[in-house]
């Protein structure tokens, strides 16, 4: 009798642990999942990079994109951008806007001053076009008729 009540409490006992092994397991996974789920709301905005180091950055939200041909078009609620594939240098998420600072003047700019970082005028162009064309690889500011914006010339 001593050796039947034995056995039933070491089978009670194996069948503990086994319980405590899953219910730990199963919590691990729970925390893990949260952890995944919070990680992937760390980052609103969708970068694209073309190759000249320009950069254009579109929010998450509602965020659809599709292929047609050799365009990349990124819809959202608010925005809408169609990129070529052929000048896709790198696209990524990012925690900010605007990552870098460089960004595109509008294609309606006429004429435009470039800057050096330092602040001293590089000269006066007919376009950007021109400009970067004129212009040595670095990083400067250019100024157009409604704004004034980074621009990397490579």
């Amino acid at each position: 009798m001593h050796k039947i009540l034995y056995l039933c409490s070491r089978q009670n006992s194996i069948t503990n642990n086994k319980d405590e092994r899953m219910k730990k397991l199963f919590l691990a996974l729970v925390i893990l999942m949260g952890t995944l789920t919070v990680q992937a709301y760390d980052y609103p905005y969708l970068t694209f990079q073309s190759a000249d180091g320009t950069t254009k950055t579109i929010g998450v939200e509602s965020l659809v994109i599709t292929f047609s041909g050799s365009q990349l078009m990124v819809t959202t609620a608010d925005d809408s951008q169609t990129l070529a594939l052929s000048d896709l240098s790198k696209m990524f998420f990012s925690a900010t806007g605007n990552t870098t600072g460089i960004q595109e003047l509008s294609a309606d700019s006429d004429a435009v001053e470039v800057f050096a970082l330092g602040g001293h005028s590089v000269g006066r162009f007919a376009s950007e076009a021109e400009a970067k064309a004129a212009l040595k690889s670095g990083i400067y500011l250019m100024k157009g008729k409604n704004r004034t914006v980074k621009i990397a010339v490579k």
